[in-house]
């Protein structure tokens, strides 16, 4: 080994030690990794998500207009808004890649109002973060952006074991 080739093994060496202490860790869904991320509103508007979790714990509940039984979801959502949104925030996150005004037409022709907020996932980075390739999904993320609850599908003789699963967690 000549004594180049040592200078760059003896360098690497000192690399990692330096890495490992100074690169923040940041573990898949938790706030650090997600501090970035911005949603938008069906009305257009940008927020972050980081934002809410001061606040109150989050549900997120992945879906999309294209989805039976995401829609066939929502009168639960609803109801699990009306049953804690003192206590919960709760978003329905629609996947990027649809045309917002198809989202939009399906919320207004929707039989009820959707009191709850329903954001789109414009760059992935939630639908990335928890892996979401199977909806509807939720998520409920406590106050320090912690994923503390997950469940896919849905089936409607579960709500009362799901409701009492995320209520114990807040």
């Amino acid at each position: 080994m000549n004594r180049n080739h040592f200078v760059l093994l003896v360098i690497a060496i000192l690399t990692v030690p330096l890495l490992w202490l100074f690169v923040p860790k940041s573990e898949p869904g938790s706030i650090h990794s997600l501090e970035g991320v911005t949603l938008s509103t069906v009305t257009g508007e940008k927020f972050k998500i980081s934002s809410l979790f001061a606040e109150k714990p989050t549900l997120l509940v992945f879906w999309s207009i294209t989805c039976g039984t995401c829609i066939e979801e929502i009168p639960f959502i609803i109801k699990l808004h009306g049953n804690l949104k003192d206590r919960l925030t709760i978003i329905g996150v629609h996947q990027a890649g649809f045309p917002l005004q198809k989202i939009q037409k399906f919320l207004k022709k929707y039989p009820e109002p959707i009191p709850y907020l329903v954001a789109i996932d414009d760059e992935q980075k939630l639908t990335t973060t928890f892996d979401v390739a199977v909806m509807p999904r939720i998520i409920l993320l406590n106050r320090r952006g912690e994923a503390v609850f997950s469940h896919l599908g849905y089936a409607p003789e579960m709500d009362a074991e799901i409701e009492n699963e995320i209520t114990s967690k807040l």
